[in-house]
């Protein structure tokens, strides 16, 4: 602090120290203690709780059902009454003759004056007899000859209410029990402790495997890039002039300055099964009609995930072996080395802090990365673990046990880094420098 008052003075000095609280406080340590904390508050939507307010939500949508149909029978009998006051005595008075009830306005004619059956004139076809209506949707129209089946007398609507009524009352006390219930529930899980370990101890034997798999899979993509980025950063190291070197920089540099997006779907087109590859090969005849689909397997997924992280191998191998006394290298080779080993006991060694923090950055995006795995072949290779996370996040909705597998994966990522320093016997200073 006091080298920073002396270089930078005191408001320059207090906005730097805001700006340092700011962004470790509110970018890195607020989001991640949120994190934990979500962690530990497990969420089970399969307990009692879950399942009894589940039944209330549904009973509750019963009872407003079985309350519309009371309301919509009431109208009808009233309506009907309304209409033909003494339809059931005239029913009666009939016999068999009708099945159902005249159109308001139509003249009933007395007992006196009724018509011989076999003197009646025919219906119209306008007013022959329709299809009786469905239960759920009962017409207060008539139905001319439709018999008995087809009626809908003030017997018949008031006994349908009795038993809507007897469901609803049925309902209620059951109603009345799950909300006993529920208090119950939500009284005990305010009592029980809010915070466990539940979702840790609950992950899934499948999801389990996804994890150690994706472990192994990050940490093949971390050798492949120091396989494919050492030769070439020894090289570009003992060019001479920064010609060269800037050469080497810049065939490097402008393939990446291309969104990574942009690059993973062009590696896809390449991958596909009548993509590039296929068609490259099928031209010179090495396949025939039906080519190998290449992204069906997690090896697509190595080879375009060590594409895409291979600067961040590249540059902490260039750093550190930039800085290589060349005198070690001849000195070596005079003293009979063979190239194996002036690589395995001299340049090695010196660019173990190169190659610490190459490995350390490349698994940790590798691990990690999401836009690789869901856009190359999605479906077709087994999930990484970075899959399974965005699923908890943000298509099951279950922020706390997604909170939960994120920091499984941040824990790895944090036991590998102390491996590797531990591996290569280099401190956070020395990858420092």
């Amino acid at each position: 602090m006091t080298t920073l008052l002396r270089t930078y003075g005191g408001p320059l000095t207090t906005l730097i120290v805001a700006l340092v609280v700011l962004w470790i406080g509110g970018m890195i340590a607020a989001p991640l203690l949120t994190m934990a904390e979500r962690s530990l508050v497990h969420v089970d939507r399969g307990d009692a709780l879950t399942r009894t307010n589940t039944a209330v939500n549904r009973l509750s949508r019963d009872i407003a059902t079985m309350d519309y149909d009371l309301a919509a029978h009431e109208r009808e009998q009233a309506a009907l009454r309304a209409r033909s006051p003494g339809a059931a005595s005239g029913a009666e008075a009939g016999g068999g003759a009708g099945g159902g009830f005249l159109v308001p306005g139509m003249s009933v004619p007395s007992s006196g004056n009724r018509p011989n059956p076999a003197e009646r004139p025919s219906l119209s076809p306008s007013l022959s007899p329709s299809p009786s209506p469905s239960p759920s949707a009962p017409s207060l129209l008539p139905s001319f000859g439709a018999g008995p089946a087809a009626e809908r007398t003030p017997d018949v609507i008031a006994r349908e209410i009795s038993d809507l009524q007897a469901r609803r009352a049925a309902a209620e006390a059951e109603m009345a029990s799950l909300k006993q219930r529920q208090a119950e529930l939500v009284e005990a899980k305010a009592n029980a402790p809010r915070y466990s370990f539940k979702n840790y101890s609950t992950i899934s034997p499948l999801h389990l495997t996804i994890f150690v798999k994706t472990i192994f899979y990050a940490t093949l993509v971390t050798l492949i890039s120091f396989v494919v980025c050492y030769p070439v950063a020894y090289f570009a190291s003992n060019l001479k002039g920064a010609l060269g070197a800037g050469v080497i920089l810049l065939l490097l540099v402008v393939p990446y300055s291309i969104n990574e997006l942009l690059r993973v779907y062009a590696w896809a087109m390449i991958l596909a099964r009548e993509g590039v590859l296929n068609s490259a090969l099928q031209a010179v005849g090495l396949v025939g009609s039906d080519p190998p689909q290449w992204a069906a397997s997690n090896n697509a997924v190595f080879l375009v995930s060590a594409y895409t992280f291979v600067l961040f191998m590249m540059f902490p191998l260039m750093n550190a072996l930039g800085t290589l006394d060349r005198s070690q290298v001849e000195a070596a080779r005079d003293l009979g080395a063979s190239v194996w080993r002036v690589h395995y006991r001299v340049v090695m060694p010196h660019a173990k802090p190169g190659i610490a923090m190459g490995a350390i950055l490349v698994f940790m995006l590798s691990a990690g990365v999401i836009t690789v795995p869901e856009l190359l072949g999605r479906g077709l290779h087994p999930d990484w673990f970075s899959q399974v996370i965005y699923r908890r996040f943000f298509e099951s909705g279950n922020w706390n046990q997604g909170s939960a597998y994120s920091l499984m994966l941040l824990f790895s990522c944090i036991v590998f880094i102390l491996m590797v320093l531990s591996l290569f016997r280099v401190s956070i200073r020395e990858i420092a420098k």
